[in-house]
């Protein structure tokens, strides 16, 4: 049972794990947590859900669709909104991307419908079972997915000019526009990026659980930004670990505790890390001169 609960966790941690990573990257370069996550998650599980319906039952284009969607979606929000709200207050960019949340699930849900969808089951979800533990592809295969995208994103940013554009841009935009860094495409290309991650995941949860609706995307968004300020929303490996973590907790919490626990979970952690780590355990303190 533990190793079954242990896996259950990684599985749905990865999930955590991406959408954690979308915010750290946001608020990376635009100190701005951005609640319109959840939405990209919905609708990159919709761009999949329409992939598989109506074109090919291709788990691969599912995620590339699902991917592409969250990267236009971020792309035309940064654009459009949050560029003209940089120099505004913290206040205002969150109002504006609680706003543009709504927005997004309430236009979905005027296209699609609010009721949940049936994601059509793949022959990936064969299982073995061993003894009390039962795997299957699609369980290995999300977990590699997850795996592969975290360590291309940990690459990208460690590794590529582009990824040091983004943490000179995060470190301080300003120096980083006169050392000849174009700061609007590097903060463009950052959102967009997150906005893919967070499509991803939607693609990945919407097969795992074999549904999506509208508002799929509101809880595992909050729970994703507790997972991040649990590791450190200013730490890319920190909001990566917190999402693990978050899952696995998760999942052997909802073993002790029951199911009726399971959300609780997440923002008691979030409440306890606000109160007495608040920059989490990887994350920095963010010491501001005035």
């Amino acid at each position: 049972m533990f190793i079954q609960q242990l896996l259950n966790g990684i599985t749905q941690g990865g999930l955590f794990a991406l959408l954690a990573l979308s915010y750290s990257l946001v608020y990376g370069v635009l100190n701005l947590v951005n609640f319109a996550t959840g939405s990209l998650y919905m609708l990159g599980a919709y761009a999949a859900w329409t992939i598989v319906v109506r074109l090919t039952h291709n788990l691969f284009l599912a995620i590339l669709a699902g991917g592409a969607a969250g990267f236009a979606t971020a792309f035309l929000l940064e654009k459009i909104a949050f560029r003209s709200l940089r120099g505004a207050s913290r206040v205002a960019s969150l109002i504006c991307t609680i706003g543009f949340s709504q927005f997004i699930n309430e236009i979905c849900a005027l296209v699609v419908g609010r009721y949940t969808q049936s994601m059509p089951a793949f022959f990936l979800k064969t299982a073995v079972t061993v003894g009390n533990v039962s795997v299957s592809w699609l369980h290995l295969i999300l977990i590699v997915v997850v795996i592969v995208i975290l360590l291309a994103m940990q690459f990208f940013v460690y590794g590529t000019k582009m990824g040091l554009a983004i943490r000179a841009v995060s470190y301080d935009y300003k120096t980083a526009g006169l050392m000849g860094i174009n700061v609007d495409a590097t903060i463009s290309i950052a959102f967009s990026i997150a906005g893919a991650c967070a499509g991803v995941a939607g693609v990945l949860a919407c097969v795992y659980y074999s549904s999506l609706a509208p508002s799929m995307g509101t809880i595992p968004g909050l729970k994703s930004f507790s997972a991040a300020v649990f590791g450190g929303l200013t730490s890319m490996p920190g909001a990566i670990m917190g999402g693990y973590l978050m899952g696995i907790i998760e999942n052997f919490g909802v073993q002790i505790f029951g199911a009726g626990y399971r959300d609780v979970l997440s923002f008691v952690i979030l409440i306890i890390f606000l109160l007495v780590r608040p920059q989490g355990i990887l994350g920095k303190k963010k010491i501001t001169k005035v």
